[in-house]
């Protein structure tokens, strides 16, 4: 098998260390034995991955002069530097320790799930977060590129807690909360349907609580719903079930986040009456009409 760390990263900027651990991630691959478990912590290690291409995006580590030198003049730059050696080097612990354990298992112990394996869902947002993150390179890197996996719950929880705390450390040292929520925001931004956000919220569950949080946030802005379990009407009489925007609410330009839930058992409406389960934002509405 090739060698992940193809280069000596004593040598390297932090700007090239950056992306080398931006790619690691790719060449990551899960065993069997994570079963169903096998799509959420797929998408914990994109989650991871995005957060550190967010920390790099917000420093602007690929323009920044300070990050362009392997030998950087300022503490925080060589501090940085070093952060970003040792998350390269925990890689290629993790990959040593998966060959180790693949010359002593059973052939079908050695068998990994593939991004095919995913449901739909989660293969997009796996596919979603690996492009912003790529897109947040500016170069490819220079390693050489070997697929490898990790076999074990043990071992993955241990990986992912020990980047976690590298990247809370690299976050720290460089705090640009105001730039890295804006890029949370427009991370937020490309998942719109309610299955994916479930999905990355729990995904980003204590690996980038942050990340869980807007979603979360997001989330609940979907969360309206109107209910009634049976409807019975006679005559003339009219039930809508939902809510309903007059022309002047819907005109004002801004998204409104409905947030209600109305339920109702059982409803009979006779002759003329008009029956409605759900809100009325703005002016006349299905009463009047």
């Amino acid at each position: 098998m090739a060698e992940l760390f193809g280069i000596v990263s004593g040598s390297l900027s932090a700007a090239a260390l950056f992306n080398n651990c931006v790619d690691c991630f790719e060449y990551i691959q899960l065993g069997r034995k994570f079963g169903s478990d096998y799509e959420r912590c797929r998408l914990k290690l994109d989650v991871a991955r995005l957060r550190l291409s967010r920390w790099g995006e917000a420093i602007r580590v690929n323009d920044d002069p300070r990050f362009a030198s392997g030998t950087p003049d300022d503490n925080d730059s060589r501090e940085g530097r070093v952060i970003l050696e040792e998350l390269e080097l925990l890689f290629q612990a993790a990959q040593r320790s998966s060959e180790r354990y693949a010359k002593r298992a059973q052939r079908e112990e050695l068998v990994a799930f593939k991004d095919e394996d995913m449901d739909e869902i989660a293969q997009g947002l796996h596919n979603r977060l690996g492009l912003i993150a790529r897109q947040r390179q500016a170069r490819t890197s220079l390693m050489k590129k070997a697929k490898w996996a990790l076999y074990g719950a043990k071992e993955f929880d241990r990986l992912l807690d020990q980047i976690a705390s590298f990247l809370d450390d690299l976050e720290n040292l460089f705090p640009v909360e105001t730039a890295s929520r804006r890029l949370m925001g427009l991370e937020i931004e490309q998942v719109a349907d309610k299955a994916s956000l479930l999905a990355l919220r729990d995904a980003a569950t204590g690996a980038d609580g942050a990340l869980s949080d807007a979603a979360a946030q997001k989330l609940e802005g979907m969360t309206g719903r109107n209910h009634a379990r049976d409807i019975k009407t006679e005559e003339t009489a009219r039930v809508l079930l939902g809510n309903t925007w007059s022309e002047p609410a819907l005109s004002g330009g801004s998204s409104i986040a409905d947030q209600t839930m109305n339920t109702a058992g059982s409803i009979t409406a006779r002759g003329g009456s008009a029956v409605q389960v759900g809100n009325q934002y703005g002016g006349r509405g299905f009463f009047h009409s």
